[in-house]
């Protein structure tokens, strides 16, 4: 008797061991696939997911959906592979405060204060590349705390897959990043850069950068030794190296000495043949990073130009300090920044990098997506988004920067194998659109669902809006005068009233388009600060100063703001 209650209990253990283990099973059926290994789209399609891959792929007549499988319907959308931003650093936030080697503000907000602050604020950060379709991102460089983001990456579900490095190896060290922990570390010998690589292996680096920086009257073949002594002691390791290379002779250097990627444009002159020779025959990964000069002058200049799903889901905080240099008095900024603000020019696309991106695109040189995100106006997140608008302004159809945003950062990663495409046996990495991307590029921030791994996520349970989020997306579309972003807060049907009238002097977002519109027109450079904030539950109170006025004035005012699904239903302002 006993020997068969034993065997019985056995029994209900192993049957409930092995319920426990069977992999969760999900069926994403009838949307159109976007392949990206050069098939045609298959519309009317089934995936199969089963545990954290893809079991089967096919169309919904071929397909058998297993039974007990969660079924997610897709009618009516697109699905394509996760997306994957090649070039971002998470020891920077994108906001104003983040560089104080190029503009120093320490005087404001300390680089201790910074720091901590991207260490609070990295589940956020992690969240927000998720909610843009973003599963996989590869960190160009920084401190050593880098090889912990990773970890809590891989701990946390809710975060894209990360590939890392440590500290720049550099031929030039700022001294405004020199911490206890810096992020770029200059070597003057091979010797040197040898023992830094040897320093980061025990952390299991995905790759190894360089940041080659030539200054003064040296050239970058003087440099040459140093190249070539982090080369070899990365790739007697297995590891690929990444290099900071923006100029001609510099790249030409790096990739002669063995780098595998170039992480930035060419951006000082035109590629040559032999060039592009020596990046096919190297197989050398080029990510080009249109976005991240341009975005520092458009800082710089008080002219941003924010993409719609950087006003949607960039940190609205971060954001808001992009255009502190309007409330900043003048004396405080850096006399070389203070210039460009006062004197600012238009800025625009930077071309010669444009072109050399499609003639290496041309070439067949495998092109990588990436933005440089947490550099100073580059948000992590979103700004892939505006990176994919100067791709296309370069040249590239919407089906090639797709495949460029999938498979080319699967390539850089090294991980081509399991990431990029859709097909049994890769991770279960993808995204649910509302609308065709290749008809529309920016249909590719029409994020419906997105997946990690067989985990499904959808951007706003990723990323909830409070009250205060709304309004301050409200504040930061109308710092920069963006009229679209600006009545996109504000529902259907808004009223705006003055405190103690019942009848509102403007209703509806066209009165409110045509209002501001003009206002706009006639004050280029108001600003609006937010003094003091007080959130309660779906109200918001902001106390504001708005300057920049046409006339010079400066107005103080109070406003109340109601919020109700998402969006300003009624404001009120004290007269």
């Amino acid at each position: 008797m006993r020997t068969k209650l034993l065997l019985g209990v056995w029994l209900v253990v192993a049957t409930a061991a092995a319920a426990v283990a069977q992999p969760r099973t999900i069926a994403l059926v009838g949307g159109t696939l976007i392949h990206t290994d050069g098939h045609e789209p298959l519309p009317n399609a089934v995936v199969i997911v089963e545990g954290e891959r893809i079991a089967k792929v096919g169309l919904l007549e071929d397909v058998r959906i297993p039974d007990g499988a969660e079924v997610i319907r897709a009618v009516g959308k697109w699905i394509v592979p996760g997306l994957i931003d090649a070039h971002i650093h998470f020891f920077q936030s994108g906001g104003l405060y983040t560089r104080p080697d190029v503009i120093d503000l320490r005087t404001l907000v300390s680089y201790d204060e910074e720091r901590a602050a991207i260490d609070a604020r990295l589940p956020d950060t992690f969240a927000r590349y998720l909610a843009c379709g973003i599963t996989s991102v590869a960190d160009m460089g920084g401190p050593f705390w880098n090889f912990s983001v990773r970890e809590r990456a891989q701990a946390t579900a809710a975060a894209p897959r990360v590939a890392i490095t440590g500290p720049l190896i550099s031929t030039y060290q700022p001294d405004a990043l020199t911490t206890e922990d810096p992020p770029i570390l200059k070597v003057h010998t091979p010797a040197e850069a040898e023992a830094l690589v040897e320093r980061q292996v025990p952390h299991k680096p995905d790759f190894i950068k360089i940041w080659f920086i030539v200054q003064g009257e040296s050239k970058p073949a003087d440099h040459l030794p140093v190249i070539r002594a982090v080369v070899e002691a990365s790739h007697r390791h297995s590891l690929r190296v990444a290099v900071h290379a923006t100029e001609l002779e510099t790249a030409r250097v790096a990739v002669e000495a063995g780098a595998d990627i170039l992480v930035h444009s060419v951006f000082d002159r035109p590629v040559d043949e032999a060039f592009v020779a020596l990046l096919k025959e190297r197989r050398v990964v080029y990510c080009p990073t249109l976005l991240v000069m341009g975005r520092y002058r458009e800082v710089f200049t008080q002219q941003l130009r924010l993409h719609a799903a950087e006003h949607e889901r960039g940190h609205p905080g971060l954001v808001s300090t992009l255009f502190d240099l309007r409330r900043i008095p003048l004396e405080q900024i850096p006399a070389r920044r203070r210039v460009l603000l006062e004197k600012p020019e238009p800025v625009e696309s930077p071309a010669v990098a444009l072109a050399n991106l499609k003639t290496l695109f041309d070439a067949g040189v495998t092109i990588a997506a990436g933005t440089d995100a947490g550099n100073i106006g580059t948000l992590h997140g979103p700004s892939l988004f505006r990176e994919f608008e100067l791709m296309a302004e370069a040249g590239m159809q919407p089906i090639d920067i797709l495949r460029s945003a999938t498979v080319g950062g699967a390539v850089l990663m090294g991980r081509g194998d399991e990431l990029g495409q859709i097909r049994p046996g890769m991770l279960a990495d993808l995204v649910v659109l509302g609308a065709d991307p290749i008809r529309d590029l920016r249909n590719l921030n029409r994020v419906h669902l997105v997946m990690k791994g067989g985990q499904a996520f959808r951007p706003t349970d990723l990323v909830p809006e409070s009250a205060g989020d709304v309004v301050q997306r409200q504040v930061n579309a109308y710092n920069a005068r963006d009229l679209e972003a600006f009545v996109e807060t504000f529902s259907t049907d808004v009223e705006l009233f003055w405190l103690g009238e019942r009848k509102p002097y403007a209703t509806g977002r066209g009165e409110l388009r045509t209002r501001y519109g003009r206002f706009f027109a006639e004050n280029p450079k108001v600003h609006c600060e937010v003094v003091r904030r007080i959130c309660q539950s779906s109200h918001v109170i902001d106390q504001e100063k708005v300057t920049g006025l046409a006339q010079g004035e400066v107005l103080e005012a109070t406003a109340i703001y109601q919020v109700e699904l998402g969006r300003i239903r009624r404001v009120w302002f004290v007269r």
